[in-house]
């Protein structure tokens, strides 16, 4: 084969190539992508799950459970719809390509730029997103006391990862400032490729540990990671110079999309007008998570009871191997549903309430979370020391009272201290 011919080879395929991803990225982002969108519901919106569906059906003998098809937990259907889009696209490739060569149409350039702003804009919008959910402690909760009384052996890999991340606030929230800087980063093209750099180190972080955790989104996190390559790859000549060769190289900026002075004014708007949207809409949306899931009224209640003697009617109940008795009270529990309180049984099966107190009366009321919000227990407790409380209340025409011991997270050896820098001074 001639130079000429490598070069029209070389040429066609990287034309191919650009098209294929081009494609694919689209396809991909929309509409599932869009989670920085809080306005958009992609189940709406999406033409994706009919014909899906029927891909996996069809191509894979795929049964689906439409009513619950688990859209971006690695299932059935995501298989399927990643398979689809490379589908779709490497036929949308050879049709856009024959058209181009017959049109004699040259734009490869043109469109590279606008794949690297899609590109730049879904990454770093998606991980300010996510670093933020983890600054704020939303992602992963904060280590709560149902946590504190569960057994290694209760988790699978990802409530155990969940479990562990949830104790060190330090490194959950600076793992998340790393994700939204390297996002902002992204979101300008002169400061494209640190975001990238720091963004690459992030997600291959991210894929190593839901990979060896067996998170159910490891799919959504290999996409993020390859997004992240491709805008590393943009600048891989001088990668490749300057990490391997040792040479120097010249500073290198991402083209801008707009090109004449009229079209750089509107995407300077379009710009201001998408991140000032964004800073509003997450703004909502991260105090409004905030709010349902950590909001705690009363963290002076908060405490794990065990159940040392139960009186119902006046009769005292056996607590050993029954699942009608309770065995426990938890309150607030759980860092994604502050405010309840929960009535362990045996086996660990649990009852669940809503509950409001009034800390000076000494009082809670409380109903089952799920069901007649009407079905109302009201009891009165007090502090006999330490360690010991008295529960007496009724529900409909039943008497109750309890004596418990109770641990709070100062009882507890991985919450009852923090960071020692010297670990011999005790």
């Amino acid at each position: 084969m001639t130079d000429t011919g490598t070069h029209q080879e070389e040429t066609l395929l990287k034309k191919a190539g650009y098209r294929f991803l081009f494609l694919y990225v689209v396809l991909y982002i929309y509409p599932y992508g869009f989670e920085y969108i809080q306005e958009l519901t992609a189940s709406d919106i999406s033409f994706w799950e009919g014909i899906t569906v029927w891909f996996g059906e069809t191509v894979f003998g795929w049964e689906f459970n439409r009513s619950n098809l688990m859209n971006g937990f690695d299932s059935k259907y995501d298989y399927s719809r990643f398979s689809l889009i490379a589908v779709l696209s490497v036929i949308g490739t050879a049709i856009w390509v024959f058209i181009d060569a017959k049109r004699n149409a040259s734009y490869t350039q043109k469109l590279k730029v606008l794949l690297y702003t899609i590109l730049r804009y879904h990454v770093g919008l998606t991980l300010i997103l996510y670093g933020l959910a983890k600054v704020f402690m939303l992602q992963f909760g904060e280590m709560d006391l149902n946590r504190l009384e569960g057994t290694i052996g209760s988790h699978n890999g990802m409530s155990y990862l969940w479990t562990f991340m949830s104790y060190s606030k330090f490194y959950t929230m600076t793992s998340g400032w790393i994700e939204v800087i390297g996002g902002l980063f992204l979101l300008f093209r002169k400061t494209t490729f640190i975001g990238a750099i720091i963004l690459f180190i992030a997600m291959a972080n991210v894929v190593l540990i839901d990979i060896g955790y067996d998170v159910r989104v490891k799919m959504f996190a290999i996409h993020l990671f390859l997004m992240t390559l491709l805008l590393l790859a943009y600048d891989h000549k001088r990668l490749v110079r300057f990490m391997i060769l040792n040479q120097s190289t010249q500073p290198n900026v991402l083209p801008s999309l707009f090109t004449t002075q009229k079209s750089k004014r509107i995407g300077h708007v379009f710009k201001g007008v998408l991140l000032v949207y964004t800073l509003i809409s997450f703004g909502f949306h991260l105090s409004g998570r905030i709010d349902s899931q950590t909001a705690n009224k009363y963290p002076s209640l908060t405490g794990h009871h065990t159940i040392k003697m139960l009186i119902k009617n006046g009769d005292t109940l056996s607590l050993d191997k029954s699942n009608t008795v309770w065995k426990s009270i938890v309150i607030n529990g759980s860092s994604y549903l502050p405010e309840t309180l929960t009535m362990g049984k045996e086996n660990n099966f649990k009852d669940y309430f809503s509950f409001k107190a009034d800390t000076l009366a000494h009082t809670l009321t409380f109903h089952p979370m799920r069901g007649d919000t009407n079905d109302i227990y009201q009891f009165r407790y007090k502090k006999e020391s330490d360690w010991t409380y008295i529960f007496e209340g009724t529900h409909r025409q039943d008497t109750f009272w309890i004596k418990t011991t109770a641990k709070t997270f100062k009882d507890y050896p991985l919450t009852s201290k923090g960071i020692k820098w010297i670990t011999d001074l005790e």
